[in-house]
């Protein structure tokens, strides 16, 4: 008894250091889709202050149109994707999945156009002080296309952290038999053990002695759930798709089998 102890206490202090590091990897993928979020909406804050001020300047002419209002929007908003640029280039580093290249040459764009939405405003700035509408035409569209462009990224960044959140996510699940003539209760180990196939790749995952009745980390995916026959009895299986929504206040996504006996 006191192997089983000592190895059931393994197994919890497993457990749970698996659960704490899928977590903090969790986390920083939800950092990094929430600071390309930010970056997302600061570059179309410039965007949108950047078309008044075409408005106001190309469409109504006015030869005063206010460019220091628009420069005052895209400096904060610029502070802040360079910013956040970063704090995506960290956390994806942090959370290692996939490909963080991907995403973290996605950022570094982004944090380079913002260099470039700077020194073109720059310019768009002295092109309207002299009315000269040429250049002031062709600088708005190099803005508006960095602009695009940062956008663009950041939601590829959001995609892309949003799919590898997917494969990061492991399930904890736990069987549960029940009599399928009565509904009531059955131990698990009334049974020699369990396996869970992955639907989608053919991987088989096996119970053991010390944990007959639990599944620890469980990739994502659709399961069929099932238990070895005994001599005379056995059970039935269970397709299930491993989901957040089913996840108990134990951690645990609990699959009732039906279990039968001669």
């Amino acid at each position: 008894m006191k192997k089983i102890t000592v190895v059931l206490s393994a197994f919890l202090l497993l457990f749970v250091a698996n659960t704490n590091a899928q977590q903090t990897v969790l986390d920083d993928l939800d950092e990094t889709f929430d600071s390309a979020e930010i970056i997302r909406i600061e570059a179309k804050r410039v965007k949108a202050a950047l078309k008044t001020l075409t408005v106001d300047y190309l469409v109504n002419n006015n030869v005063n149109a206010d460019v220091a209002t628009y420069l005052q929007i895209m400096d904060g908003s610029m502070e802040v994707v360079e910013e956040f640029s970063d704090e995506v280039i960290y956390y994806i580093g942090q959370a290692a999945q996939g490909d963080p290249a991907s995403i973290q040459s996605k950022a570094s764009q982004i944090e380079g156009n913002e260099d470039f939405v700077r020194i073109k405003s720059a310019e768009l700035q002295t092109a309207i002080q002299q009315n000269d509408s040429n250049t002031a035409r062709t600088l708005i569209r190099e803005i508006r296309g960095f602009l695009n462009t940062q956008i663009r990224l950041a939601k590829e960044i959001k995609t892309e952290a949003t799919a590898f959140k997917a494969v990061a996510m492991v399930y904890n699940v736990r069987i549960e038999l029940v009599d399928e003539r009565t509904g009531a209760p059955v131990p698990a180990g009334t049974l020699p053990g369990y396996g869970a196939t992955n639907q989608d790749t053919g991987a088989i995952f096996y119970t053991d002695y010390y944990s007959i009745d639990t599944f620890a980390n469980l990739p994502a995916g659709t399961y069929r759930f099932d238990a070895y026959d005994g001599y005379f009895d056995g059970a039935s299986s269970a397709v299930v798709t491993l989901d957040p929504s089913l996840v108990g206040s134990d951690g645990f996504i609990v699959v009732t089998l039906r279990y039968w006996s001669e």
